[in-house]
């Protein structure tokens, strides 16, 4: 990656403000995929600005070594955020605070917030404003909204297609400033390690909530024991990023994992949540397959690219961006078949050598299309674009 620094009009070198949202902490083990995004692909770009980062507090020990700053009025917004009637007017104070801070730098990269740019220009911002969407907020918008919002800002980064095309469908000036930066993977801790490998065990890692078809995924694996008695499924992950609440839908799924486990000792376990950096890699080198039963549209599904880059092949939902990080080097199924997403785990425990195959080409294309380093050239040559156009 080239060390030229990134210029603005009339300036040395560009200084960014990366806005999380003010309910997130800038830390691998509280903080969420937002947070390690603008820390991996900002640390590729030290050389060419400066940057720093605004959102909730964040211990200095659990903190991503990069410039961070937060404001005193985080705990009346968690308040006024508990409160229906004060709801609505938490981010605008959020931003009130830090505005006289925000107003120097030249470029303001906002994460997943796109009612915050009128708000941003309201308050007298003249500088270069970025969204970068990681969920769908604008698939919503009607056409008129969006062409309203198109000359508020210089640049859109979604990604994946899938997302892009939820609004840029909608308005000609909106997708002209859009473009798709996929998310990436540490390829340093996230490597094969073969010597790991088990034979029959299936890995899923995720929110632990029904949108990422935790309940299907035992379901299915219920058939899977048939073909497979010796076949292991670890579910990792919990309610929320570092905590968890046993929910009914935890008490279900757990329920009919008990049952599985009362015909095949040991066949289903519960590991918590299992820390990004420290412990997950592992898990993805130990797994024979990961699985990603997403039911709702995922908008990239990163613990895929984690997967892949670990030489696991995937076995997930054909929904949302899954197939545009996936492509050729996995397999896709309906997760709510149960039987057909079964059928497909089952097929592959039974193929080792074409599960090494998937497994070497998704390695391949994870490190070519997915590692951070990859990633922090393209935003570097984006920003390029967002900072030579006309704030």
């Amino acid at each position: 990656m080239s060390d030229e620094p990134l210029e603005p009009r009339n300036h040395h070198r560009a200084s960014v403000a990366v806005l999380l949202s003010s309910g997130e902490r800038f830390g691998p083990y509280f903080g969420g995929a937002l947070a390690r995004w603008t820390y991996e692909v900002y640390r590729c770009l030290t050389g060419q600005i400066e940057v720093e980062v605004f959102g909730f507090p964040t211990a200095p020990g659990d903190q991503y070594p990069l410039p961070h700053q937060t404001s005193g009025v985080w705990r009346a917004c968690e308040v006024m955020a508990r409160v229906p009637l004060l709801r609505r007017y938490e981010e605008e104070l959020w931003l009130r605070a830090l505005f006289s801070r925000l107003r120097s730098f030249d470029l303001i990269h906002i994460h997943n917030r796109p009612q915050w740019i009128p708000l941003l220009r309201r308050f007298g911002y003249k500088g270069y404003l970025l969204l970068h969407l990681q969920n769908d907020h604008l698939g919503h918008w009607k056409a008129d909204m969006l062409d309203a919002l198109a000359p508020q800002l210089q640049g859109v980064a979604v990604c994946s297609t899938y997302l892009r095309n939820t609004f840029a469908t909608k308005s000609a000036a909106m997708a002209a400033k859009t473009r798709v930066v996929f998310n990436g993977v540490n390829t340093g801790i996230f490597h094969p390690r073969e010597e790991l490998r088990e034979p029959r065990t299936i890995f899923f890692v995720g929110r632990f909530d029904p949108e990422k078809g935790v309940l299907q995924l035992v379901q299915a694996f219920a058939h899977v024991l048939q073909d497979h008695p010796d076949a292991r499924l670890v579910i990792g992950g919990t309610t929320g990023f570092g905590t968890h609440k046993e929910t009914q839908y935890v008490r279900e799924v757990r329920s009919k994992a008990s049952l599985l486990d009362s015909q095949h000792p040991g066949c289903v376990q519960f590991p918590g949540y299992i820390h990004h950096d420290n412990d997950l890699p592992a898990c993805f080198q130990r797994a024979t397959i990961f699985a990603s039963p997403s039911l709702f549209q995922e908008p990239f599904g990163l613990v895929n690219a984690e997967a892949m880059a670990c030489a696991t092949p995937v076995v997930g939902s054909g929904r949302g961006g899954i197939p545009e990080v996936v492509g050729d080097t996995g397999v896709l199924a309906n997760p709510e078949d149960t039987q057909e997403f079964a059928s497909a785990l089952s097929t592959l425990l039974a193929q080792p050598e074409r599960r090494a195959r998937l497994g070497r080409a998704s390695m391949q294309r994870a490190r070519s299309l997915f590692d951070w380093q990859v990633i922090g050239e393209v935003w570097a040559k984006f920003l390029g674009e967002v900072l030579s156009s006309s704030a």
